[in-house]
């Protein structure tokens, strides 16, 4: 019994996946038939740009550039749908129900709105409100014959979880004489509930006749073996009232209590990929690293089954494993500049450096929020001035970094240098920085993207009463070398760097020029996304100040591990 139980609950989360999958497709696509308002310039700009985000996989700015987008008046109903879109990817369950209510209130009369009302309740197991808001998009939609079918599957998936089989009549009627499986099946789970067990085996065994799908053939001889099985039904109700709390707690803002009512329900057998996924994201806002993990994974082999997402929403996933896994790591770097920042105003250096760092299980990660110690030691290894090089340069230095904010990069460091070479120095450092970048990490769905970053930093030396501001940006387009390998990118790009150094001769320092960058992603996992790169980048800068080391080139490679 528990085995065709387990089978059932499988098929289940399966259906549940699938209406999941069409949350935005079924909505967006049917979209252009009903007359929909002219996007002012602005808006539509923000809404590419928003839509090119989520296909980057960076849902905060999509976030970000959708809800400046919905802002731009009269706020269309187009995107309302793109912002709730977002907010459904990032599981920010509060924030979706409030927009799904202004839209509601705002267009009552369309039948976009409705469905993805009904899909968003489906999604969170409020089933009798999703067929409600399913059956009423189909009366007041104009939609294709698949759409059609779509939503009025969708309405009997919600019906059969409220245990409404009326509902489900209703919809699956203009479905019925269908002989193909998801049809037959609904009808047996249908016939089921309603004590008609002669009619479920019939719908059933007709399933069985006609599936094409392993799922379907095992669901189909399922209903059959359980059909005088009343257990099963009853196990599947409370399985399903427990996501159904979840939810509840989430627009509540509970987590911890939420998480508790979806292992209930996993515990029962119920639960799809989604279900896993926003369980996780709600174990990592209470800081549970290790049961958020675990919740991914589980999200990521159920999507095994199920498909409902795609390969960037995955690897999406996999990025947040990877982050929070992450409790080590060191980078090398052997940075060549015809110009360098330093007391003695050198050009012309070669300058490597290496750098540990640990991150403290439980607190250095606590939903985006990052603490790590380092150590560090580095030197000059050439120097064509012809100053010393070698042991007698080598800085040490061990320190603190906190990331304070979890959606912002603003880093605060403090280390203290310590000498190990004649030439270096006994001081404290004490440094500030902020970073923001779109399109830097590995994308798996697209052959190229838009690329940038901006970078800008501040160090105090306190015994030396030296400060230094640094900031480079960089603006091109990333291309993945496919190839030679899918893990490698190529990024021309051009870039702004400058200095502004209390202590050097010509204080300010601003140089531009172009520079392409080599990289290689490697160590990926079938739950992680690549946690290494190894890249080389080269710059060359043409002076916009008098100051030497604003020009010339510039060399880095760089190992990450």
């Amino acid at each position: 019994m528990n085995t065709t139980r387990a089978k059932a609950s499988d098929y289940t989360r399966k259906q549940l996946g699938c209406a999941a999958a069409v949350l935005v497709c079924l909505t967006l696509c049917s979209i252009d038939a009903y007359a929909q308002p002219k996007l002012t310039p602005r808006a539509y700009r923000l809404a590419d740009a928003a839509y090119k985000s989520i296909a980057d996989g960076n849902l905060p700015r999509a976030e970000s550039y959708a809800e400046r987008a919905w802002n731009v008046p009269p706020g269309s109903e187009q995107l309302g749908l793109l912002l709730l879109d977002v907010y459904v990817r990032e599981g920010k369950t509060p924030e979706a129900d409030s927009l799904a209510e202004t839209l509601l209130e705002r267009f009552p009369e369309s039948p976009q709105v409705l469905a993805q009302n009904g899909f968003l309740a489906q999604r969170q197991q409020r089933s009798q409100m999703a067929f409600r808001y399913l059956s009423a998009a189909l009366e007041k939609g104009k939609w294709t014959t698949e759409q059609q079918r779509t939503l009025r599957l969708a309405w009997v998936d919600s019906a059969l979880t409220a245990q409404r089989p009326d509902e489900a009549e209703k919809a699956l009627a203009p479905l019925a004489d269908q002989t193909d499986a998801a049809v037959q099946l609904r009808l047996a789970q249908t016939r089921l509930i309603e004590g008609d067990r002669q009619s479920a085996v019939s719908a059933a065994q007709m399933a069985l006749d006609h599936a094409t799908t392993d799922a379907d053939r095992t669901y189909a001889q399922a209903i059959i073996d359980q059909a005088h099985n009343a257990e099963l039904q009853e196990t599947q109700a409370a399985a399903t009232a427990h996501l159904q709390a979840a939810y509840d707690l989430l627009r509540e803002r509970k987590d911890s209590q939420a998480l508790e009512e979806f292992q209930a329900g996993f515990d029962q057998g119920a639960g799809t990929a989604g279900n896993y996924a926003d369980a996780a994201y709600a174990a990592k806002r209470t800081f549970d690293n290790e049961r958020s993990v675990k919740l991914f994974e589980q999200s990521l082999d159920a999507d095994d089954k199920e498909h409902a997402f795609d390969a960037q929403r995955r690897f999406g996933y996999k990025r947040e494993v990877e982050e929070l896994q992450r409790e080590w790591g060191f980078q090398l770097s052997l940075p060549y500049q015809t110009a360098a920042f330093g007391p003695e105003g050198t050009v012309d250096v070669l300058q490597p450096g290496f750098e540990a760092y640990w991150q403290p299980p439980k607190i250095g990660y606590r939903d985006g929020r990052i603490l790590q110690f380092f150590v560090r030691g580095y030197g000059t290894a050439y120097d064509g001035a012809g100053n010393v090089t070698s042991a007698p340069t080598i800085q040490g230095s061990v320190g603190v970094r906190y990331k304070p904010l979890p959606s912002q990069n603003l880093v605060v460091t403090g280390e203290r240098l310590f000498k190990i070479g004649s030439l270096s120095t006994n001081d404290f450092l004490f440094r500030l920085g902020y970073s923001s970048e779109d399109g830097t990490d590995l994308r798996v769905t697209e052959p190229s993207w838009r690329s940038w970053q901006a970078y800008v930093e501040g160090a105090y030396f306190v015994n030396a009463g030296r400060y230094i501001i640094y900031t480079e940006l960089r603006y091109g387009h990333t291309w993945r070398a496919t190839p030679i390998s899918e893990k490698l990118t190529v990024y021309p790009h051009v870039a702004l760097a400058g200095d502004h150094d209390n202590k050097a001769t010509d204080q300010t320092a601003l140089g531009i020029g172009p520079g392409v960058q080599f990289r290689f992603w490697f160590r990926e996992s079938k739950y992680r996304a690549p946690a290494s790169w190894a890249d080389v980048t080269v710059q060359y800068r043409f002076p916009l100040t008098s100051a030497a080391r604003a020009r010339g080139l510039v060399v880095r490679a760089t190992l990450w591990f």
